[in-house]
């Protein structure tokens, strides 16, 4: 399946500025609206979800967030990359107690319930590899992020 499709540089951030997970869905949400990935209902709903089935993930070298919500929300297909000047925390998935201070978000749009997980387990797997991590480190780009994450899915 290519995943690569869902990645575009005029969703990639590498310079958000943010204080809280409630800043940053407000944000990104009002941002993914304007250019027409989500409908309005995304913003609740990917911040319900959170709180549902948090999305932070502490790798080996690495901390990050992979949110996302229902497909009811989405209008087209997106993944948009998130750097943050500074670290907001998520819960670790599978927790609801277990703290990550994430600088680093991809959040998933995907309009397919069965595209949704195979994209999530082949991201997961690029963040958990320390090479794909230390270019992915060093990237000043948007396209560079894309180029980097569509050659390794």
């Amino acid at each position: 399946m290519n995943y690569g499709e869902n990645f575009k540089s005029e969703l990639v951030n590498l310079n958000l500025n943010v204080n809280n997970q409630k800043q940053f869905f407000q944000v990104i949400s009002n941002d993914l609206k304007e250019k027409g990935y989500v409908v309005q209902t995304f913003k609740e709903a990917i911040i319900e979800r959170e709180k549902m089935y948090p999305t932070g993930l502490q790798l080996e070298n690495f901390a990050i967030a992979i949110p996302h919500t229902d497909v009811v929300h989405i209008q087209h297909p997106f993944v948009a990359v998130y750097r943050l000047k500074k670290a907001i925390n998520f819960y670790q998935m599978g927790t609801d107690d277990v703290i990550v201070p994430v600088k680093d978000v991809l959040v998933l749009g995907i309009n397919e319930p069965k595209k949704q997980v195979g994209l999530l387990s082949n991201l997961m797997q690029c963040f958990s590899k320390n090479e794909f991590v230390k270019k992915y480190k060093n990237i000043t780009t948007s396209d560079s992020v894309i180029e980097l994450i569509k050659n390794n899915l």
